[in-house]
Formats: structure tokens, C-alpha cells, sequence
């Protein structure tokens, strides 16, 4: 019996006592007048203890079955061992078809003596901003090493969330944090209409040079009027007129910070569940969980107004996020790259090519357009010069004659005329002394 029908009791007992009226025991129940008065006929037929509630310690209709709850700690323990509750209780939903909720997961596993792994940690001070209110007005970029396979291979997953919705815009694993794994989210986003007008992201030498290694900007471009010296990531968004911002801390873009949180428990162990093991595999299965994780984690944005930018023609936009290097036109209208010759053809779709020596060309280059250039322009595909190799001296290997050649001679030198020639070395012995010497010698 609880504190509350014990003082249940008491109130009624005085009242049928006479201490109480049924004014006074209803203020302190705080019940109307007409309910005391039939708990206190009932409590005068039946005894004071029927006013309690009749459903005392029967089992409730909706209570969970005991080989179900024991089902659920087995699960648990053998297969879903270092989940926490939450995304224990989805995996039972979508793998088990046990349907319960957190709070019935959490209360019967916590009986068993069973806790959490995910620890509750103290959030470091920061001072916070206010999220975009348009849907892809600005998104945060990232990469987050882990070993997402379980297999000791640690792979770079590159990711794009919403700054408004906290929606996955694109997801995208490498072996490395690469420049090539930040354009395949650009590609994603675009394919699905998703291109952002602001990018908030980390100072990555992807995305800026670092200030103490800034390079040195060539004549041509401080001529042009160039500031500093831009990546080629920078580059590309500049052409799109979409605004780089470069964060100072981890907490200044803690969106996507709080999404390697959640990856990082839930993504790889789904991933090791489902036996993924290389990263082919792991980039097919990330197109069907990013609908998933939106649909159970991205909220409204504060406002119903869309930002996002027109999409692009896919060719174009793998054009802009090429690598892109200047070269010089020498006299025979040619340039060199990477230890090959290559020349501008005459034409280009019937348009001829104006090219002159020393004229300055971009050479752009990825694993989706090969080798392109742009002139003026124009977009041309340059052909490669097959350069001869130089003819090398064939060294004719000598007879060997020594058989039938006659004993060398022994080489005269020819006969020095110097009057100091021809002293010897007996004339310079520091052993002699000067009485010693002969005149004979001395009139050579």
C-alpha cells in the first residue's frame, strides 16, 4: 500500500468517525463532495479498504510478456552486445519484429543488470549559434576517420549535412580525406537538386592553404589582381558562387561533429551486421541509409522556404571540380604534362583553335574527364606526341688478342732537360752530410 491510499484510509476512517464533514475530507482528497459521499457508503458496506482502487495488484492488460522481456535481455546479450538501448530497440523492430518502445528496453534490461554503453558526458562550453531557417541555406562539410568495417582498416568517411534540418546531404568513403572523396559529395548533392549556398567546413588544405605555407601566386595572377593563391575545391565554388566560410573550432560546426557521434555508434556496427567488408560495398549501402537516418532524425526547418541553388549539367560541374594546372604553348604550338608531349589539334568542332606560342592554358584532370583543356573558351581534347626514344651508341664489344699479340713494351718517358732532373735521390738524403758529396756529382 502507497503513502497516498494509506492517507486515503485515514480521511475516511475519521470521517466515518465523525471528525470530518464531507466538505472538510474532500478539500484534503481533493475530490467533490458527491465522490466522498460514495466512497463513504461504499466504505460503510464493504469496509473501509474497497475505496481503493480494484485493479490493485492484478497484471495489466498491456503488460509485456515475460518470454518476451527475456527474449529481448537474450538478444541482447548475444548479438546486440555494446548497442545503446535506442539503437537496440530498432534493430529489434527491423531484424526482430519485437515491437516495443525505448523506455521497455531500457526498463527490463537495466533489471537485468545491464547499462548503457553510450555514457552521458558533459558538453564543453561554447557559445552557440543559431541554425540557418532555410533547408540547405548553408550545410557542413567533414570527414571523420574510424574503423568503420571492424576490420582494422581505417577509412575516411567524407559527409555533407543540412545546417537547418540536420538532414545527410551526401556521404562518401575513401581510404584517405582526399580532394577527390569532398567532389563526390558535390556530385551527390547535385545529382539529388542539393547544391548549397554555403559551405561551413574545417582549414583542411583541401579547402584553403594554410597561412604559414601560403604558395606564392605567379606574376600573371598578382597582375589579375589575386589576393592569395586559392585550392582547387575553393576554386570550383567560387565558380558556382558558393561562400567558403573556414570554421575555428570543432564546436563552431557541431552539427556535423554530432553526426560522427551517431555514425560512428550506429553505422558501423549496422554495417558489420549486415557483413560488409570493403569499401565497394559500404558506399552501395550508404545510398539506402541516408533515407533511413533522415527519416528518423532530420526535423523541420524553421522556415518552409528552399535555398537551394539550380542544379548543374553533370559534365560541367565535373569540368569545375577537376584539378586544374597552367601550361605554356611553346613554338611548335605543344606542351608538356606529367613527362609527356601533347599538342592542340587544328579545330574543334569546326572552330579553329587560336592558339599562339607562350599563350598560357589550363590543364584540368580527374578520374571522370581524363585530360581536358581549356582555352579561350574552349573545351579541347589534346592529342599526345609519340616522341622517339634517342638512338643509343652500340659499344662493339673488343676481341680478346692477347694470344696472338706480342709482350707489351715497357712506355719511355721522354728525357726531362731540366739541370734538376738529374739529381737523385742519394743528392737530397738528409742522411749525407755535406763532405759527403763528390765533385763529380756536384759538376753534373
Amino acid at each position: 500500500m502507497s503513502k497516498q491510499e494509506a492517507r486515503k484510509i485515514t480521511i475516511i476512517e475519521e470521517l466515518l468517525a465523525g471528525r470530518f464533514t464531507n466538505k472538510q475530507a474532500a478539500e484534503l482528497l481533493d475530490l467533490s463532495v458527491r465522490q466522498v459521499q460514495r466512497m463513504k457508503a461504499e466504505a460503510s458496506a464493504n469496509g473501509v479498504i474497497s475505496i481503493l482502487h480494484k485493479n490493485r495488484g492484478r497484471k495489466p492488460a498491456n503488460a509485456l510478456d515475460p518470454e518476451v522481456a527475456e527474449k529481448i535481455c537474450r538478444i541482447y546479450q548475444t548479438e546486440l552486445s555494446g548497442y545503446n538501448f535506442c539503437h537496440a530497440t530498432d534493430v529489434l523492430a527491423e531484424d526482430k519484429d519485437i515491437f516495443v518502445s525505448v523506455s521497455t528496453v531500457s526498463r527490463y534490461l537495466r533489471a537485468s543488470g545491464i547499462r548503457s554503453p553510450k555514457a552521458k558526458r558533459r558538453p564543453k562550453k561554447h557559445r552557440s549559434r543559431n541554425a540557418r531557417e532555410r533547408e540547405c541555406e548553408m550545410i557542413q562539410m567533414d570527414a571523420s576517420s574510424f574503423d568503420w568495417l571492424g576490420n582494422g582498416s581505417y577509412l575516411h568517411l567524407h559527409g555533407a549535412v543540412d545546417d537547418a534540418t540536420g538532414r545527410i546531404l551526401a556521404l562518401h568513403f575513401e581510404k584517405e580525406e582526399t580532394f577527390e572523396g569532398y567532389c563526390e559529395l558535390m556530385f551527390q548533392m547535385n545529382q539529388n537538386g542539393h547544391l548549397p549556398r554555403e559551405i561551413y567546413t574545417d582549414g583542411r588544405t583541401v579547402f584553403v592553404y594554410n597561412s604559414k605555407k601560403k604558395k606564392e601566386l605567379t606574376l600573371e595572377e598578382e597582375l589579375a589582381g589575386k589576393v592569395e593563391k586559392q585550392t582547387n575545391f575553393a576554386r570550383a565554388l567560387k565558380e558556382l558562387n558558393i561562400l567558403l566560410i573556414i570554421a575555428r573550432s570543432a564546436q563552431a560546426k557541431g552539427g556535423i561533429e554530432r553526426l560522427w557521434e551517431t555514425l560512428q555508434d550506429r553505422l558501423a556496427k549496422d554495417m558489420q551486421r549486415k557483413g560488409i567488408s570493403s569499401i565497394e560495398q559500404a558506399n552501395d549501402f550508404l545510398k539506402h541509409y541516408i533515407p533511413y537516418y533522415n527519416r528518423k532524425f532530420a526535423v523541420q526547418a524553421a522556415s518552409p522556404e528552399k535555398a537551394y541553388l539550380p542544379k548543374q549539367d553533370m559534365s560541367a560541374l565535373q569540368l569545375i571540380f577537376a584539378k586544374h594546372v597552367t601550361r605554356k604553348i611553346d613554338s611548335g604550338l605543344s606542351f608538356s604534362f606529367e613527362n609527356h608531349k601533347y599538342r592542340l589539334p587544328a579545330k574543334v568542332e569546326n572552330i579553329k583553335v587560336p592558339a599562339s606560342p607562350h599563350d598560357t592554358i589550363t590543364v584540368a584532370t580527374s578520374k571522370h574527364i581524363g585530360m581536358q583543356v581549356l582555352y579561350k573558351g574552349l573545351v579541347i581534347k589534346p592529342e599526345l606526341l609519340k616522341t622517339q626514344p634517342k638512338e643509343s651508341i652500340v659499344q662493339i664489344p673488343q676481341q680478346d688478342n692477347s694470344l696472338n699479340s706480342l709482350p707489351a713494351q715497357p712506355k719511355i718517358k721522354p728525357k726531362n732537360k731540366s739541370p734538376w732532373f738529374a739529381y737523385s735521390e742519394i743528392f737530397y738524403s738528409k742522411s749525407r752530410s755535406r763532405d759527403d758529396i763528390s765533385a763529380a756529382e756536384l759538376s753534373r
